[in-house]
């Protein structure tokens, strides 16, 4: 993790991300997809420029060092979580791609005094049945083989073939992560992800949105990023180059979008 990211899991002390330098900003919240940890954002962390505010990076539930979500776990569960470790914040800039998007989301709807601009990055507003059915399928298949069944379905989602090919220490560092979690962890979420809806909080999200989406990314995440910017007051929609994992794959480009935007007035 770099030292320019905070965790509240203790990998890196906050002293070293307020360091940088100006103080200017608010702190900018990161939160990372399904199976991985706060290692997820280390690229965009080196990428950010210094008048960015400190980024806190925490894991969520059943991911990193973070506990285990519990059973029957909601995506409200997960926001909570996250709201907990930012006690004492504020105002925040909030930064979610999918399953933190979700989380992201049901963070700023319901507790918009916090959030001063959101980020959704690949992300829905709810699974499509098909989705569903498939994170109910995932959770059975990693209790039952573990997290390495699930390696490839996540790479080739995640990322670009050219990527995997030309940059295969990079692309392999994510399988790395993923199979160092805790395969409960994964299918708790999984099944989280399977009921979530939140398509009857975005009327109530105030802060200004920026709704990002890799152009080669699964159909369902481009059309929820359609659907996001038409229904999310003061939303805007930038297309990114790469998949599922644009900001992982491509986080210059992914900076550049998520800096434009919470610059601006």
């Amino acid at each position: 993790m770099s030292e320019r990211a905070t965790s509240y899991r203790g990998v890196a002390s906050r002293a070293a991300g307020a360091a940088r330098g100006g103080g200017v900003s608010v702190p900018l919240v990161l939160l990372h997809p399904l199976g991985v940890d706060h290692r997820f954002w280390d690229r965009v962390v080196e990428a950010l420029p210094d008048t960015v505010g400190t980024p806190i990076v925490p894991d969520l539930l059943g991911h990193g060092s973070a506990a285990l979500p519990p059973p029957e776990a909601t995506v409200e569960d997960f926001a909570d979580a996250v709201e907990r470790q930012l006690a004492g914040e504020e105002r925040v800039d909030l930064v979610g791609v999918s399953l933190g998007g979700l989380v992201a989301l049901t963070l700023a709807a319901r507790r918009p005094h916090l959030v001063r601009r959101l980020v959704l990055a690949d992300t829905v507003a709810v699974y499509p049945e098909a989705m569903q059915a498939m994170w109910r399928q995932r959770a059975e298949v990693v209790r039952r083989e573990g997290l390495a069944a699930v390696v490839e379905p996540m790479e080739s989602l995640w990322l670009t073939e050219a990527f995997r090919r030309d940059e295969a220490a990079t692309a392999t560092r994510v399988r790395r992560i993923l199979l160092a979690g805790d395969p409960e962890g994964y299918a708790r979420t999984c099944l989280a992800l399977a009921t979530a809806d939140t398509t009857g909080l975005v009327a109530s999200v105030e802060a200004p949105v920026l709704v990002a989406c890799g152009v080669d990314d699964a159909l369902p995440f481009r059309l929820a990023a359609r659907w996001l910017g038409e229904r999310l007051p003061a939303a805007t929609v930038s297309w990114l180059p790469g998949r599922h994992a644009t900001a992982y794959e491509h986080p210059q480009p992914f900076v550049d979008a998520v800096c434009g935007f919470l610059s601006s007035p």
